[in-house]
């Protein structure tokens, strides 16, 4: 399979996981921000946030090329979100419920499955 072709699909989904987490965090601000012990507006900002991030995502990997730098951007953005979810989980400044971690460690595995993936395929560019 060309390695475009399969970079689009992965940044694709990425993205797709992106917005659709974003809509989710946006819509369901106030009962997340109650589940995970935050305020809803963290909620909104974070969900707006990565609806847009989603959204530039799922756009550049449409695109006829996807440039070397882009998909490191994707690889460094994805990492640093799965850093920021282990600092969360690790640190005592944060007191989350069993299952408000579980949920931030679950949606960490999964971004770090794209940074994974995405940055297999930038070796082969």
């Amino acid at each position: 399979m060309d390695n475009q072709f399969s970079l689009s699909r992965l940044l694709v989904s990425n993205g797709t996981f992106c917005f659709t987490n974003g809509i989710i965090l946006t819509l369901a601000a106030k009962p997340l921000a109650d589940f995970l012990d935050t305020l809803p507006i963290v909620m909104s900002i974070l969900g707006i946030g990565l609806i847009f991030y989603g959204a530039f995502v799922t756009y550049m990997a449409t695109r006829l090329i996807i440039t070397k730098g882009f998909t490191l951007f994707t690889i460094l953005a994805d990492s640093a979100w799965v850093l920021l979810s282990i600092l969360l989980l690790v640190l005592p400044t944060f007191n989350f419920t069993a299952g408000a971690k579980w949920a931030i460690g679950i949606t960490a595995i999964c971004v770090d499955t794209f940074a994974t993936l995405q940055f297999l395929e930038w070796r082969k560019m």
